[in-house]
């Protein structure tokens, strides 16, 4: 990750927005983005109660959460050039297989750095979808990248931000397959190959920009399936967006 002037991957509207690489200096505005709508807008976030004022602790371990992910280099921002204001994130985490006697990224995290049960279930959501089907086992490879939150403020929404972030994060990601790119990347992972991007979509919203993107469902899970204090998601959740998908991007040689 870059100290400032994060690597420009395209402009939009005819330069009315930048598309950037995550850096130190934009960080903390690009973790803003998510206060101001994935934590209160998000399905997940919804079922889990996260959106709810009282739950503030939820939203922080969230946001250390995606602070230590933006360390591996790899997480995109959309700026809006007039004002230089950040309306759009994609947080993304460079996931492998660990090695013997070490635990995945996401349960780790969720063991060491969360108390809160509302942040504690949206973890659990996100390790049992992933757990469903082993990636790795069925791709034959042993890294990726997975998109991880992907996030525009209201205001700025229905001018295809997330569809232009995904996109990028898959084009960042079939570099770092050739070895292109390592300079802005985590020293500790510049060894590491990412064969593919994954997700989870959790809205009506993200799965048509999975589809736009070309993005292949593996798995769709119900939210009517899964719970929290006392109620189903679906329950919580609006009924325009009734199910979450598990989704790859994978280079046409793989």
């Amino acid at each position: 990750m870059r100290a400032k002037n994060g690597r420009l991957w395209a402009t939009l509207r005819d330069g009315q927005f930048e598309v950037r690489s995550v850096t130190l200096e934009d960080l903390e505005a690009a973790l803003d983005v998510l206060d101001g709508s994935f934590f209160l807008n998000e399905s997940v976030s919804i079922a889990c109660k996260i959106n709810l004022p009282e739950n503030v602790q939820a939203r922080k371990e969230l946001r250390e959460l995606c602070k230590i992910t933006a360390q591996d280099g790899v997480s995109l921002l959309v700026r809006h050039v007039p004002t230089g204001r950040i309306v759009a994130v994609a947080f993304n985490k460079i996931q492998y297989i660990p090695s013997a006697g070490e635990e995945h990224f996401f349960l780790k995290f969720r063991k060491e750095s969360t108390k809160s049960p509302q942040a504690q279930r949206l973890m659990d959501f996100m390790i049992e979808v992933d757990e469903k089907i082993d990636v790795f086992a069925m791709y034959k490879m042993d890294c990726l990248c997975e998109l991880m939150f992907l996030a525009t403020l209201p205001s700025y929404e229905r001018l295809g931000l997330g569809t232009t972030l995904a996109k990028y994060t898959v084009e960042l990601t079939r570099e770092l397959s050739k070895g292109v790119g390592l300079e802005d990347i985590a020293p500790e992972l510049r060894d590491k190959r990412p064969a593919a991007v994954t997700a989870l979509w959790t809205s009506s919203f993200s799965q048509r920009v999975g589809k736009r993107n070309g993005f292949k469902v593996l798995n769709t899970v119900p939210y009517k399936d899964l719970t929290f204090d006392g109620k189903r998601f679906d329950e919580r959740i609006s009924p325009f967006h009734k199910f979450c998908e598990h989704v790859i991007y994978t280079w046409p040689n793989n």
